[in-house]
């Protein structure tokens, strides 16, 4: 097993950020320095390398991150092969059973390979509302054009990305999700795959590019239970159970949870050949894997530490999250970097979005309030269009003081929307809603500048009689002045999904290490994979999420059977 030691200023220092740093300040000043004190410059080069490398913006400015800490699988010691309890040997090999491992799973499975995946959580993880495809039988009819996602998910990523993974998520997420749909079929609870009407401003934030119609999701199944509908998130637990139902009906299948993946197996620069896990019992147990290993650990969300190291503090200082399980700690990730691979450079990009309450996201109560409200820091200052979709209005708000730890949703008592009195009372009790009779008095109440609020509200008012924001541009057709005599402000947060940086994958899901050739036999999927985001999470092109950890598991499993 090639190993280095993996820690923060180590990746730091490989990703050459004092190199870099030291030799530009040297040549910016070089040409200019007189002979007789080039030596005394020499010598300042490795202050200026200890400066560049020490200070707090290195990759960004530091911050704790306040986020959960889940349970941790890689090992980052080298494992005595006497420690090995067991060693089996399998063609595939999946490290982690979310949507991308399952996928990858069953592909592998129906291409006839022996198969284990494992996993560390008790039954999986899987928390999503839809998924992104191009050209799947259920969207015939629909006018999809695969050139203008393309461009979006480039353009998103401002071009910071390389295409072929891109390309192969456009060009055959249509017939994975065909395959997803016939794995379905198999089950016992009749799970459909069906198209999802978007609002027609959703690409292109909100109007450059026409809509791009590739959103498909569950809601027409009937099993779903009446809280999984299509947009709380939870449709994905449900159908990833009904996956696993069908895996059992594969002799050459074998899934085992309880089982994290603590290190991958490969020999100086040759080929991943296999992964050493941990079993239910507590002993070591080395998978041999002939065809290839399947990396589906997911994002590290669940880990403050890789938090604080890759990620823009910004991101996930004042945040909540949202998560139905901690298991996201990316050992995958780390399990890569350890054998060579390449990772996306940082800091990397944060699903976060708006709405986030204290705790986690505001329930439907508050839905309606807050699509109507303005938000406001703790100036009461406007500060983004608050009709954007979700991560660029989370991301304006990182960006105010204290990284958005004191912004607000003020609305009156005539864009309440579904938030009743009890709803009102609920959220007063928890220390979440403030009230006033006007805007003044409301500020005071919650600890903003009163006269920031009354200009703001005055102002914005205004723009109703002239027709036009002129601050933002936001869409008044679908808003309201504030005419109403109480005033109420609703603390808000954003609030992290997950993270989608990891690493770096061609178009056939390989991982490549830094010199940007393939690690034969090592493959990546869903947030544990990079090349696709760059600094941010495109909201506004639907289900890129999981549209592209179904596809790459399905390729990845796919590439690794046919060995080429």
């Amino acid at each position: 097993m090639e190993g280095t030691n993996v820690s923060r200023r180590d990746f730091l220092r490989g990703a050459g950020v004092v190199g870099a740093a030291a030799g530009a300040l040297v040549l910016a000043g070089g040409a200019q320095t007189p002979a007789a004190v080039a030596e005394e410059t020499e010598g300042a080069v490795p202050g200026i390398a200890k400066l560049a490398n020490e200070t707090a913006w290195i990759p960004v400015q530091k911050a704790a991150c306040p986020g959960p800490r889940g349970p941790i699988g890689f090992v980052a010691d080298a494992i005595p092969s006497d420690q090995i309890a067991t060693t089996e040997d399998h063609d595939i090999v999946v490290v982690g059973a979310g949507i991308g491992g399952l996928m990858a799973s069953l592909k592998a499975a129906d291409e006839g390979a022996d198969v284990v995946c494992i996993e560390k959580m008790t039954f999986g993880r899987a928390c999503f509302e839809a998924f992104g495809a191009v050209n799947a039988k259920c969207q015939e009819g629909l006018d999809i054009q695969p050139q203008l996602l393309l461009d979006e998910i480039y353009r998103s990523a401002y071009w910071r990305i390389r295409p072929e993974p891109v390309r192969t998520y456009v060009r055959r997420s249509g017939e994975v999700t065909d395959f997803w749909q016939a794995v379905l079929d198999k089950g016992s609870n009749g799970f459909t795959i069906s198209h999802v009407q978007e609002y027609p401003s959703t690409c292109g934030m909100p109007c450059l590019t026409d809509l791009i119609p590739t959103e498909l999701g569950f809601g027409d199944s009937p099993c779903l239970p009446p809280d999984a509908g299509i947009r709380p998130g939870y449709a994905g637990m449900y159908v990833c159970l009904e996956m696993q139902e069908v895996a059992s009906q594969y002799d050459n299948l074998d899934i085992r949870f309880e089982t994290p993946g603590v290190q991958l197996v490969r020999e100086g620069s040759g080929s991943v050949t296999g992964v050493i896990a941990r079993n239910a019992e507590g002993s070591y147990v080395k998978l041999n894997a002939r065809k290839g290993v399947i990396l589906a650990t997911g994002g590290y969300d669940a880990n403050p530490d890789l938090m604080e190291a890759w990620c823009r503090p910004e991101d996930y200082a004042s945040s909540s999250w949202w998560n139905p399980g901690w298991g996201t700690t990316g050992d995958g990730h780390l399990m890569g970097i350890q054998v060579g691979a390449q990772m996306d450079p940082c800091p990397q990009p944060v699903m976060n979005f708006r709405w986030g309450s204290p705790d986690s996201f505001y329930d439907s109560r508050a839905w309606g309030a807050i699509s109507i409200a303005i938000l406001v820091n703790g100036n009461g200052e406007r500060f983004v269009r608050e009709d954007l979709p979700f991560q660029p209005v989370s991301n304006a708000q990182n960006a105010q003081p204290d990284y958005g730890a004191n912004c607000w949703a003020v609305f009156d008592e005539t864009m309440m929307g579904g938030m009743d009195d009890a709803a009102v009372a609920d959220y007063k009790e928890r220390g979440w809603l403030f009230e006033g009779e006007t805007p003044e008095e409301l500020a005071t109440a919650c600890g903003m500048s009163p006269e920031g609020l009354s200009i703001t509200i005055g102002r914005y008012n205004g723009f109703f009689e002239k027709g036009v924001d002129e601050d933002f541009d936001r869409d008044l057709s679908a808003a309201i002045p504030f005419t109403g005599k109480r005033y109420f402000a609703l603390t808000t947060n954003s609030c992290v999904l997950a993270t989608v940086g990891g690493l770096t994958i061609d178009g056939n899901a390989q991982v490549l290490d830094t010199e940007n050739k393939p690690i034969g036999g090592l493959y990546a999927t869903g947030n544990v994979s990079g090349g696709f985001f760059a600094g941010n999470y495109p909201r506004h092109i639907p289900g890129t999420s999981i549209g592209r950890a179904v596809t790459f598991g399905y390729v990845a499993a796919e590439h690794a059977m046919k060995g080429e």
